[in-house]
């Protein structure tokens, strides 16, 4: 089973340093902040999102509400908060997707990891594995690389450009398979699709 780590991070939307200054003051929050979830409900940017609301209310006082954001590989979500006022009240769970891999993969980005977003804590590491449909007849790497020789095969991901997506190129490109790339809305409908046999693989994190 192959394996790699997914980054998370908590970003704040970039301000100027009048605003920079006024997000600080004591009375910081004094309304809901928004914690934007670039991905559809149920994944781990919603878990992670609603983990850190929770607490954070806990600790502040004030409410902080979770707000699915899917589309793009996390594009739509953080165009979304970078055109957000900036003052410290949308907040954005990025992953390493969000913050360095769409640079490589849009010609035209149309927002700036640099410029748009402030890093405030690194929120976890989350290992992603090779899950395989439990009916098929493997269970290494080895068997994959033998069934993929005969018969052709599918792989799940979140959707286009996202870490599911370019680990999956990246097997096939290191194992020489040629196999289908199916992308969904969100990694837990890719999973179900996996679990009940429509597809074939896939790579997910698995939160510890």
């Amino acid at each position: 089973m192959l394996g790699r780590s997914l980054t998370v991070a908590l970003a704040l939307l970039a301000a100027l340093p009048c605003c920079r200054a006024g997000a600080q003051d004591s009375d910081y929050p004094n309304r809901i902040v928004t914690i934007v979830a670039p991905s559809a409900p149920g994944g781990l940017y919603s878990l992670f999102g609603r983990i850190l609301g929770t607490r954070l209310e806990q600790r502040l006082g004030k409410s902080f509400v979770v707000e699915n954001r899917p589309g793009a590989s996390s594009v739509v979500g953080a165009l979304a908060v970078a055109r957000a006022p900036p003052d410290g009240y949308t907040l954005m769970i990025a992953s390493g997707a969000t913050m360095a891999v769409n640079v490589t993969l849009h010609r035209k980005l149309p927002y700036d990891p640099a410029a748009d977003f402030v890093p405030i804590a690194l929120v976890a590491r989350v290992p992603e594995v090779l899950v395989v449909n439990a009916q098929l007849p493997v269970r290494s790497l080895a068997d994959l690389v033998a069934l993929a020789r005969t018969r052709p095969l599918s792989f799940a991901s979140a959707g286009p450009g996202t870490a599911q997506h370019l680990e999956g190129e990246m097997l096939k490109s290191a194992l020489g398979l040629d196999m289908l790339h199916v992308p969904y809305k969100g990694a837990l409908p890719a999973l179900n699709d996996v679990v009940g046999g429509h597809v074939a693989m896939m790579f997910t994190p698995i939160p510890r």
